[in-house]
C-alpha cells in the first residue's frame, strides 16, 4: 500500500511536468490554473483513499464543502476511486470533465475539455479501461463498460460505447467508428 502512496506522488509529477511543457517558468502559475488544482484535487484524495481504503469515504465527510468549492473551481470532477496513471493533461477545465471511479486509465492521457468518462451501474472495476496516450476531442463522451486501445485519437462530439482494442486509431461521430483515411 506504501508502494501506491509513492506512486501517486510520482503521477503527481509526472502530471505537472505535462501541464509545464516546455515553458519551464509556468511553474510560477501554475498552481493557480483550473487543471491544476483538479488534479490536485484528485490526486489527493486518491492518496488518502488508498491509505484509509474504504474508511476514507467517513474521513471525506468533514471535508466535503472544501473538496466542492475546489471542484466548483477548477470543474473537475474525478472520483477518487478511479486509477489514472501519470500525465493527465486537461487543456480547457472550465468546459468541464467528469470520470467515473471504475475506470483505469493508462498515462499522458489528453482531454480538450467537456469530456464525460462514465459507466454504467452495472460496471465492475477493471471493466472499463482506456490505454496510454489517448487524446480525447471536445465534448468528447465514452459510456462504458469498455476497453480502449493504446495511442487513440477520439473526436470531437463523438460518443465511444464500444471496444476498440487495437492501437492508433481515430474514432469519430455517434456512435464512435473508426476513421480511416482512402
Amino acid at each position: 500500500m506504501n508502494q501506491e502512496k509513492k506512486l501517486q506522488m510520482r503521477y503527481f509529477f509526472e502530471d505537472i511536468q505535462r501541464m509545464l511543457g516546455k515553458t519551464k517558468w509556468r511553474i510560477l502559475i501554475i498552481w493557480m490554473s483550473r487543471s491544476f488544482c483538479g488534479i490536485f484535487m484528485y490526486r489527493m484524495e486518491r492518496a488518502l483513499y488508498l491509505l484509509l481504503g474504504n474508511n476514507y469515504k467517513y474521513v471525506r465527510i468533514p471535508i466535503t464543502p472544501i473538496l466542492y468549492v475546489i471542484q466548483a473551481y477548477s470543474n473537475i470532477d474525478i472520483h477518487y476511486k478511479s486509477n489514472i496513471q501519470g500525465g493527465i493533461l486537461i487543456l480547457h477545465p472550465s468546459l468541464g470533465v467528469v470520470i467515473s471511479g471504475q475506470a483505469i486509465i493508462g498515462a499522458n492521457l489528453t482531454l480538450v475539455g467537456g469530456n464525460l468518462i462514465g459507466s454504467k451501474k452495472t460496471s465492475k472495476k477493471g471493466d472499463f479501461v482506456i490505454g496510454d496516450h489517448c487524446h480525447f476531442g471536445g465534448n468528447a463522451t465514452l459510456i462504458g463498460p469498455l476497453i480502449l486501445g493504446d495511442y487513440i485519437q477520439i473526436g470531437a462530439h463523438a460518443c465511444v460505447v464500444d471496444n476498440f482494442y487495437e492501437s492508433h486509431q481515430v474514432l469519430v461521430g455517434v456512435p464512435a467508428t473508426n476513421y480511416q483515411k482512402s
